[in-house]
């Protein structure tokens, strides 16, 4: 069945929704394929470049697995059959998900703070998760669109401009913050004693964690703006840190001399004498993603079905496991449609694109 065009989601009302082919075509001997953009492509058991696949190839509904090549065989019959029960499609109970969790503090700390979930999903849905690390908040994004990455841990920034270039992102659930709401904020942080205040932030040095990052250019411009100043004038500079932790740490070791960072992760670093001088306004709660150009729509179902039973209050057994996961897991769920992520697809629309490149 062709592909058909995918409406704009409800809670992103201006996001223009863009026709994308969803499912793979297992033709023959071809084994691996995808769908940027608007075109389908399938690559050979044997390499080479990969083809395009014309426009009426027929779909499989989503499901991967490989096609006997079709030609005659001189293997016995007994043998045949044993050699397509190995190559058989993958069934359900095997199906492998590429998880990708936004980088916001150091690998081994994303790990932990995630590998909790990763085990619940597995056994409600009898799934394999499979980790893609990646450092670059552009990256997950990129190979989300490339079909490379079946879900996603994405903040509202990196959400907002993946739902606007690639139709077939669905939201599954936003997170809960510790104190019950799926929204939170971003911080300015100084190192204490340094007299820094808002509107004293001239011919400074910021430190910000990555160009997609909602705490990053986008959060720091806006709590500028409420006092005339600007990243890129009034003679200050920015580098982009990578991290929430290494922003905050840039500021403690004299890199930088003002970070932006969630303030949740802000309060960490408390200890090591770093004050929040400013706090912007709440944003939406980071959400968990689905990509209907990889999934079929039961395997999507099946996710966020169990993703919306992490409800600590009304399931107490649950909550005496979450209490062993990590911070931005461990609050429980809510739908989707609960966050409205409309306010920063209009503050993505102000920003300059792409976002600015840090300055030395």
């Amino acid at each position: 069945m062709p592909a058909q065009p995918q409406p704009p989601h409800p809670a992103i009302p201006n996001l223009e929704a863009r026709s994308a082919p969803v499912g793979a075509v297992p033709h023959r001997d071809r084994v691996m394929w995808w769908s940027p953009g608007s075109l389908r492509f399938a690559r050979s058991r044997r390499g080479g470049a990969p083809t395009v696949l014309p426009a009426s190839a027929p779909n499989d509904g989503l499901k991967f697995g490989i096609a006997a090549p079709h030609r005659r065989s001189r293997t016995p019959a007994c043998l045949a059959a044993l050699l397509l029960g190995l190559v058989a499609p993958v069934t359900q109970a095997e199906q492998v998900i590429r998880f990708a969790p936004l980088p916001e503090e150091d690998t081994k700390i994303v790990h932990e703070q995630f590998q909790g979930l990763a085990d619940y999903l597995q056994e409600e849905t009898g799934l394999s998760i499979r980790w893609v690390r990646l450092r670059d908040y552009a990256d997950i994004v990129e190979q989300f669109r490339a079909g490379d990455i079946d879900l996603a841990y994405l903040g509202p920034l990196p959400y907002v401009i993946l739902a606007r270039d690639h139709a077939p992102t669905r939201p599954l659930c936003c997170f809960r913050d510790a104190d019950g709401a799926a929204a939170y904020t971003c911080s300015l942080v100084v190192y204490g004693g340094s007299g820094l205040t808002l509107d004293r932030l001239k011919g400074v040095r910021f430190g910000l964690t990555q160009p997609y990052s909602t705490c990053g250019y986008l959060a720091a411009s806006r709590m500028l703006a409420t006092v005339g100043l600007s990243l890129t004038g009034d003679g200050n500079s920015f580098r982009y840190a990578g991290s929430h932790s290494e922003a905050a740490l840039g500021v403690v070791q004299g890199r930088y001399d003002v970070a932006g960072i969630k303030t949740a992760i802000a309060g960490r670093y408390q200890h090591m004498d770093l004050d929040v001088i400013a706090t912007s306004p709440a944003y939406p709660g980071f959400n968990l993603v689905a990509n209907a150009a990889t999934l079929d729509a039961a395997t999507i179902e099946r996710l966020q079905t169990a993703l919306l039973r992490l409800d600590p209050k009304a399931r107490p057994g649950l909550a005496e496991r979450m209490k062993g996961w990590g911070n931005p897991v461990r609050h429980g769920t809510v739908p989707p449609n609960e966050c409205d992520y409309s306010g920063v697809a209009g503050d993505l629309a102000d920003l300059p694109w792409p976002i600015p490149a840090g300055r030395p």
